[in-house]
Protein backbone atom coordinates (compact mmCIF):
# COMPACT_ATOMS: atom_id res chain seq x y z
CA UNK A 1 0.00 0.00 0.00
CA UNK A 2 1.57 3.43 -1.09
CA UNK A 3 0.40 5.66 1.82
CA UNK A 4 0.63 9.71 1.63
CA UNK A 5 0.69 10.15 -1.84
CA UNK A 6 -1.68 10.25 -4.80
CA UNK A 7 -2.53 7.00 -6.79
CA UNK A 8 -4.36 8.15 -9.87
CA UNK A 9 -6.25 6.10 -12.55
CA UNK A 10 -7.44 8.15 -14.86
CA UNK A 11 -9.51 6.13 -17.92
CA UNK A 12 -11.43 7.84 -20.86
CA UNK A 13 -13.85 5.13 -21.09
CA UNK A 14 -14.58 4.34 -17.64
CA UNK A 15 -14.76 6.04 -14.78
CA UNK A 16 -12.11 7.62 -13.36
CA UNK A 17 -10.42 7.21 -9.84
CA UNK A 18 -8.09 8.81 -7.37
CA UNK A 19 -6.70 7.39 -3.72
CA UNK A 20 -4.74 9.02 -1.45
CA UNK A 21 -4.55 6.70 1.61
CA UNK A 22 -3.39 7.20 4.88
CA UNK A 23 -3.01 6.80 8.41
CA UNK A 24 -4.49 8.84 11.24
CA UNK A 25 -3.18 10.00 14.81
CA UNK A 26 -4.60 7.00 16.12
CA UNK A 27 -3.27 4.39 13.01
CA UNK A 28 -6.63 4.67 11.71
CA UNK A 29 -6.63 3.89 8.46
CA UNK A 30 -8.57 6.13 5.72
CA UNK A 31 -8.57 6.33 2.33
CA UNK A 32 -9.88 9.98 0.02
CA UNK A 33 -11.44 8.33 -2.94
CA UNK A 34 -11.94 10.46 -5.54
CA UNK A 35 -14.52 9.90 -8.81
CA UNK A 36 -15.24 10.81 -11.80
CA UNK A 37 -17.84 9.13 -13.38
CA UNK A 38 -18.04 10.32 -17.42
CA UNK A 39 -19.89 13.80 -16.48
CA UNK A 40 -19.00 16.57 -14.51
CA UNK A 41 -18.23 16.74 -11.56
CA UNK A 42 -15.93 15.04 -9.41
CA UNK A 43 -16.93 13.30 -6.21
CA UNK A 44 -15.19 12.96 -3.38
CA UNK A 45 -15.42 11.09 0.08
CA UNK A 46 -13.59 10.22 2.93
CA UNK A 47 -13.45 6.22 3.67
CA UNK A 48 -12.51 4.13 6.67
CA UNK A 49 -10.86 1.36 5.36
CA UNK A 50 -10.66 -2.11 7.64
CA UNK A 51 -6.80 -3.56 8.27
CA UNK A 52 -6.33 -4.40 4.67
CA UNK A 53 -7.27 -1.20 3.32
CA UNK A 54 -10.56 -2.25 2.02
CA UNK A 55 -13.52 0.45 2.26
CA UNK A 56 -15.58 0.14 4.87
CA UNK A 57 -18.76 1.77 3.21
CA UNK A 58 -20.90 1.09 5.62
CA UNK A 59 -19.04 3.23 8.49
CA UNK A 60 -20.84 6.37 10.34
CA UNK A 61 -17.64 7.91 9.84
CA UNK A 62 -17.65 8.26 6.41
CA UNK A 63 -17.86 12.19 4.77
CA UNK A 64 -18.79 13.31 1.76
CA UNK A 65 -15.98 15.81 1.29
CA UNK A 66 -18.02 18.00 -1.23
CA UNK A 67 -21.28 18.25 0.67
CA UNK A 68 -22.06 22.29 1.72
CA UNK A 69 -23.10 22.74 5.37
CA UNK A 70 -24.95 25.76 4.54
CA UNK A 71 -25.58 26.61 0.95
CA UNK A 72 -25.87 30.32 -1.15
CA UNK A 73 -28.40 30.43 -3.52
CA UNK A 74 -26.41 31.17 -6.68
CA UNK A 75 -23.28 29.97 -5.25
CA UNK A 76 -21.59 26.61 -7.02
CA UNK A 77 -19.47 25.04 -4.74
CA UNK A 78 -16.97 22.61 -4.78
CA UNK A 79 -17.90 21.16 -8.17
CA UNK A 80 -14.80 20.31 -10.03
CA UNK A 81 -14.72 19.00 -13.75
CA UNK A 82 -13.26 16.66 -15.31
CA UNK A 83 -9.46 18.19 -15.97
CA UNK A 84 -9.61 20.07 -12.63
CA UNK A 85 -8.52 17.00 -10.73
CA UNK A 86 -5.12 18.22 -9.85
CA UNK A 87 -7.24 21.35 -8.27
CA UNK A 88 -9.66 19.30 -6.32
CA UNK A 89 -6.53 16.90 -5.17
CA UNK A 90 -4.86 20.12 -3.53
CA UNK A 91 -8.00 21.35 -2.18
CA UNK A 92 -9.32 17.87 -0.64
CA UNK A 93 -6.44 17.17 0.83
CA UNK A 94 -6.21 20.46 2.80
CA UNK A 95 -9.74 20.52 4.07
CA UNK A 96 -8.84 16.38 4.76
CA UNK A 97 -5.90 18.21 7.12
CA UNK A 98 -8.26 20.48 8.97
CA UNK A 99 -10.99 17.76 9.29
CA UNK A 100 -8.24 15.58 11.15
CA UNK A 101 -6.70 18.31 13.17
CA UNK A 102 -10.60 19.13 14.46
CA UNK A 103 -10.51 15.37 16.11
CA UNK A 104 -7.75 15.67 18.54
Amino acid sequence: MILNQWIERLHYWRPAQIYYYFLDKDGGRWCIYLRWRHDDPWTAELVCCDMNWEFDWNSPDNVDLLEEKEHTPGVITGYYKEDEYRELEEWILKKVQVLMEMEK
